[in-house]
């Protein structure tokens, strides 16, 4: 539209100015005065309307073309940021001079610490693959070198995905691996899924518990080898502040199948959830255990 525009205008000037010379010549009757006051009232008029509609025109292409590059800027980031999807051989050659690792399927460049994941690196191991469960276990046996997180319960599995976090803090996170966790399209799969489950299963519990020591907090603690244990409270035992001190009282967490030590008021003795230690009297802010 621009060109055709310019053109039109041009073409408009270019026959209405001969005209005009023409008549000037062919008169020759009219006073000379005449002649000098017509030519330069129409011939400014003429130019000053072709520059207006060129200087537009330029304009107009000048414009075009900056949003196009930025279109196309806009274009080739989106092509740029987009996750690369990895294969396992892939993830495989990039073990030397670049360092990736996976964690539950998310591929990082930790090329910037190859102290830690070069070949003489302590994490050596983890280069190169995704291996998820090592991340729980500790060990780096083949069986432990693997994204499979089968027989973890919700605890361990959760903490393979603090692991993740980690990573998603330290390292850039390049890509997916397809697989166990992601799919070929870079979709989550119902493996992935359900380590979000256990994530959030283990997050409620821990609310739970956050609420349930809020309440009855849990005892301080010492043991030695000549007196045994002793477990007393405080108001600030346990972590929680309060305006209350409490009476060390057993109980049994069965989330945990584990007994341990909290502070209770005196509003809780009756509570069949709490046991009075043996031969500790149920006033005393301490008590002391056997061997």
């Amino acid at each position: 539209m621009s060109g055709v525009c310019c053109n039109e205008k041009f073409m408009m000037f270019e026959i209405r100015f001969p005209l005009d010379s023409t008549i000037n010549k062919t008169d020759k009757g009219q006073k000379r005065s005449v002649n000098q006051s017509s030519s330069p009232a129409t011939t400014p008029s003429l130019l000053s309307n072709y520059k207006f509609w060129l200087a537009s025109c330029l304009l107009i292409v000048v414009i075009s073309f900056a949003i196009q590059r930025q279109t196309i800027g806009k274009a080739n980031k989106i092509e740029t940021e987009k996750e690369r999807l990895f294969t396992s051989d892939e993830l495989r050659t990039y073990t030397k001079d670049e360092l990736y690792l996976a964690i539950l399927g998310h591929v990082f460049n930790v090329s910037s610490a190859p102290r830690f994941y070069s070949s003489t690196g302590g994490y050596k191991f983890y280069t190169g693959r995704d291996a998820s469960r090592s991340f729980h276990t500790g060990k780096s046996t083949e069986e432990d070198l693997t994204d499979d997180l089968t027989g973890l319960n919700d605890e361990a599995v959760a903490s393979v995905y603090d692991w993740l976090a980690f990573y998603q803090k330290q390292y850039p996170q390049i890509g997916k691996l397809i697989g166990r966790y992601f799919d070929t399209n870079g979709a989550p799969t119902k493996h992935f899924q359900n380590v979000l489950v256990s994530v959030d299963r283990m997050k409620k519990k821990e609310e739970e518990k956050a609420s349930f020591e809020q309440k009855w907090p849990p005892c301080n603690s010492e043991w030695s080898h000549d007196t045994g244990r002793r477990v007393w409270c405080t108001d600030k035992s346990g972590g929680v502040q309060r305006t209350w001190i409490g009476f060390p009282r057993q109980y049994f967490d069965s989330s945990l199948k584990t007994e341990r030590c909290v502070c209770v008021q005196n509003s809780d003795k009756q509570d069949g959830r709490f046991k009075e230690y043996d031969n500790c009297p149920s006033t005393s802010n301490e008590c002391r255990l056997p061997n």
